[in-house]
């Protein structure tokens, strides 16, 4: 680890390890965008369910290598590869949890909303959002973990500067211990996200 981060070689450690996270949380913060509202929808919708569950089969099907490897051949070696690979695969599985949480929404809670005419802007304040944030923390600690893993994957065939990209490298060199010294701290990293992301649910359900 003291040899990695010393070494210029390819740039800094910490600019490479920026690199990653840059990526990293544009990737998961999209995923999770995009995968609470379509989630969302297909769990109240019935319609958007069932145009959308044989796509999300499809999506939890594909392995991620195989998809760095088609936006390799469409891209080229760009910076877009990385995160476009973790949102195509990180994707499906917030959508999933999102989906499967929003069918076992309280119904009783929202006929009490239509009873006294609660507005729309009351609906998802105040009955959506509360019951589906319990939903939404357990999508947000797999879909960081996929992320890194498939970002990690990503770098390693389709980008030029990073943590995946680095261990490559030293891969090629037959170097083990710098391959390993460039993956602890960024491990360490994740798993301070994860408790992090726990903390912050424990504070915001208190309500329960």
């Amino acid at each position: 680890m003291q040899t990695v981060i010393v070494d210029p070689q390819f740039g800094t450690y910490q600019s490479n390890l920026f690199d990653t996270f840059t990526r990293l949380l544009a990737g998961f913060a999209i995923s999770v965008v995009v995968g609470t509202i379509v989630g969302t929808a297909m769990g109240l919708r019935k319609d958007a369910e069932a145009f959308l569950r044989s796509w999300i089969v499809i999506g939890l099907s594909v392995p991620s290598i195989a998809v760095a490897f088609g936006l390799i051949i469409a891209l080229g070696i760009t910076e877009w590869v990385p995160v476009l690979t973790v949102v195509i695969i990180g994707v499906p599985f917030v959508i999933l949890n999102m989906w499967e949480g929003t069918q076992d929404l309280d119904p009783e809670i929202t006929e009490m909303a239509d009873f006294f005419g609660a507005s729309t802007l009351q609906r998802y304040r105040d009955i959506l959002l509360p019951q589906v944030l319990q939903y939404l923390f357990p999508s947000m600690y797999w879909g960081l973990v996929v992320s890194w893993k498939v970002l990690f994957v990503a770098e390693v065939f389709g980008a030029g500067s990073g943590v995946g990209y680095m261990v490559s490298y030293w891969f090629e060199q037959q170097r083990v211990d710098l391959l390993l010294g460039w993956i602890v701290i960024p491990v360490l990293l994740i798993i301070l996200a994860q408790e992090s992301l726990r903390a912050a649910e424990h504070r915001l359900m208190q309500w329960r």
